[in-house]
């Protein structure tokens, strides 16, 4: 009887252990805020070499916090899955282009419970992608973003939107060499909330 006891015991302290770290964890990426995964699908327009304006869509995923406090640092994940469309895909292929890299520039913007706004640039890495044999130009970009809430910043909610105009750096391994493609919302109406965040 004991010994069963004393088995139940060690099997809930590793339990425990093994939760602890989990929160650990979590309150070194989010400050102690659990985070509000955001998904959010955005349609651009932008103009790229040989082929000209062209729609893209992208999948905005970010890790919002739920809570934080001014003066806190947070670590917030973002992914931005794109798709360029079957007419980028052409335009690579027409010049011999048989993989991509580069970065993509954008940023979101925080409104406080004040009615004051905080930019926060977002800039993500576009790793090394191949340019299919035939379709549409596909990639994902990736990266974490470090942010410190402004100390004295006013309790309240905060709400986090994808502002309207992005770029993308584009490296070939063709002759087109390198490139930008400035984007921007089409339609600028769309809902760009990423999230909120309760400031305390």
């Amino acid at each position: 009887m004991a010994e069963t006891k004393l088995k139940t015991v060690r099997r809930q302290s590793a339990r425990a252990g093994i939760v602890a770290s989990i929160v650990a964890i979590l309150v070194g990426l989010f400050g102690g805020g659990m985070a509000n995964a955001a998904e959010k699908s955005l349609t651009f327009k932008g103009a790229f070499p040989i082929i000209g304006e062209q729609s893209v869509t992208a999948v905005v995923k970010a890790e919002i916090p739920a809570t934080a406090t001014g003066g806190q640092a947070l670590s917030v994940p973002f992914t931005l899955d794109v798709d360029a469309g079957v007419a980028a895909g052409d335009g690579l292929r027409l010049v011999g282009a048989t993989k991509i890299s580069g970065n993509i520039k954008s940023s979101v913007t925080i409104k406080l419970a004040s009615g004051d706004t905080v930019p926060l640039p977002v800039e993500l890495p576009i790793p090394e992608t191949p340019v299919p044999p035939e379709g549409a130009l596909t990639f994902s970009a990736s990266g974490t973003v470090e942010f410190t809430v402004p100390a004295g910043t006013p309790a309240g909610t905060a709400t986090t939107s994808v502002d309207p105009e992005a770029v993308s750096h584009v490296v070939t391994d063709s002759d087109l060499g390198e490139f930008d493609v400035n984007l921007a919302l089409d339609p600028p109406d769309q809902d760009t909330v990423l999230g909120t965040t309760e400031i305390s």
